[in-house]
């Protein structure tokens, strides 16, 4: 049987149990993150019952469809697809929740730091200069 991730709005079914994963945010950074594997976060969050966060490169079409952009993210892990088949044989149904609204996108810790130095207000003044930003 060939595995299907899909993109629907959520119909609850009687006798289904249900693990549902809440993306919350974007943050972008200015430092380089090493890259976590989404699988192995979302285990380690399952197994403890405690918010993780993943860090992770957009794609450049990332301003297109975010959910695409996420469900292919999703569909590029190994990791996270065994970790959903494994929950799935176990009688859960997992569902990924992406808020209405979409999901914000804020700076990081490290990214506003970096605006508020002397550098990153350097950046800000050459681009409201060149009319990049308002």
């Amino acid at each position: 049987m060939e595995y299907q991730l899909q993109i629907k709005p959520f119909e609850q079914k009687d006798g289904m149990k249900y693990i549902i994963l809440h993306l919350t945010d974007i943050q972008l950074h200015t430092i380089k993150m090493k890259e976590s594997s989404i699988g192995k976060k979302i285990s380690e969050s399952l197994e403890t019952g405690h918010p993780n966060r993943i860090y992770s490169m957009l794609p450049h079409e990332t301003a297109m469809d975010k959910k695409l952009v996420i469900l292919n993210m999703i569909k590029n892990d190994l990791t996270l697809l065994k970790t959903i088949q494994d929950y799935e044989r176990n009688g859960y149904k997992v569902l990924i929740e992406i808020p209405k609204v979409g999901l914000p996108i804020i700076p990081g810790k490290d990214t506003v730091e970096f605006l508020q130095s002397v550098n990153g207000r350097r950046i800000i003044r050459g681009l409201e200069k060149h009319g990049e930003i308002n």
